[in-house]
């Protein structure tokens, strides 16, 4: 069954359209705007978890969430083809001036609002807190691992196979140097002076979590993307994110740091951390496990201009940022940074070099 014809039958309604905003899709039906969201079906042993958080949120009086919605059968989501989908009610929405400086804002008083929640050590499994360094060390091993297989002489190679192992020798260092650079910043550190700083982030943090209606009341959903881990997760992974969408800009970065600080400076110590989540290539690798997932008669089917370009694309988008980010931070916020020597692709992209970042100033 297509996508539209389960939601028609789950929620009753007729879908006309949607559109994608970042982190959900705005659907649009005979009974008005939904926002859905969907995430790996796995995701649903976190019910306690996520009631936990809602009811801590729903006594804070500058944090309100969206209005979920239940299943023509009574149910909070429904589950097909491996993910989890679920609805909240759509609301008219209200114009920023500065939507960049309100996306900042209102995530430091999401993460201020759950400072104070209490029972985190009971759902230690939705727990990223510390864990960095031993996960990026973790995705790269698989990412080893898959390199190992495409080596022995028996695999037939695709040219989706070919192009991952011309990308691998740069793909790998730039995350064992992100790993190297998260505990060089003093990450375990910056884990302890942020700890009563906020409890609860998301996956991976992007536009969409959080609206405003027209009354300019603030709204955030995507309850299901919680974990608990510090609040510099969201800020990196939404500068991640917006770069993607929009290529780096100075403006829209400042404009978002502003707005968090305005609520909730962010340490020094943080800014680093900051740009070690930046330099590692998360996105990419889990693209290629993607990838690897999928049967052997499907890999052979993929549009692999089309794959190639979604992870050439994750690694050009941030090449500018990486550059950037650190004299950003220097000048505006009096953060200095960690430096390091940065890791260059060469046109061919078969090949890379070290080369240090002050002999291009």
């Amino acid at each position: 069954m297509e996508e539209k014809d389960l939601l028609q039958e789950q929620y009753g309604f007729l879908l006309q359209g949607y559109r994608d905003t970042g982190a959900s899709k705005v659907l649009e039906t005979d009974q008005g705007l939904y926002y859905m969201y969907a995430v790996p079906a796995g995701y649903k042993y976190k019910n306690k978890f996520i009631e936990r958080v809602r009811n801590h949120l729903n006594q804070q009086q500058d944090i309100k969430m969206l209005k979920l919605v239940k299943t023509v059968g009574g149910q909070a989501h429904f589950i097909s083809d491996e993910q989890l989908f679920y609805l909240y009610r759509g609301v008219r929405e209200g114009e920023q001036e500065d939507p960049h400086f309100a996306a900042g804002q209102s995530l430091a008083q999401f993460h201020q609002a759950t400072s104070t929640f209490t029972g985190d050590k009971l759902f230690m499994p939705y727990s990223s807190l510390g864990n960095w360094p031993s996960m990026w060390r973790k995705k790269l091993r698989h990412y080893n691992e898959y390199r190992d297989e495409l080596d022995e002489e028996n695999v037939e190679l695709t040219s989706m196979d070919e192009f991952l192992l011309t990308s691998y020798t740069y793909v790998h260092q730039l995350g064992e140097i992100a790993v190297q650079y998260l505990q060089a910043a003093g990450y375990d550190k910056v884990v302890k002076e942020t700890a009563g700083l906020g409890k609860v982030a998301y996956q991976n943090f992007d536009q969409g979590y959080m609206l405003w209606n027209e009354k300019d009341a603030r709204l955030i959903g995507g309850e299901w993307n919680w974990v608990l881990d510090m609040r510099a997760r969201d800020v990196g992974q939404w500068i991640k994110a917006e770069t993607k969408r929009s290529g780096w800009s100075d403006d829209f970065v400042a404009s978002f740091i502003d707005g968090y600080n305005s609520v909730s400076a962010l340490l020094q110590g943080e800014y680093a951390v900051i740009y070690g989540l930046l330099l590692y290539p998360g996105r990419f690798l889990r693209l290629v496990e993607a990838y690897k997932e999928l049967p052997i008669e499907e890999r052979q089917e993929v549009n692999v201009e089309a794959w190639q370009k979604q992870l050439e694309d994750e690694l050009a988008h941030m090449e500018e940022g990486l550059r950037k980010y650190p004299h950003l931070v220097e000048k505006r916020y009096g953060a200095s940074i960690p430096q390091i020597d940065w890791l260059w692709r060469q046109i061919d992209e078969e090949a890379t070099s070290i080369r240090n970042e002050e002999a291009d100033r």
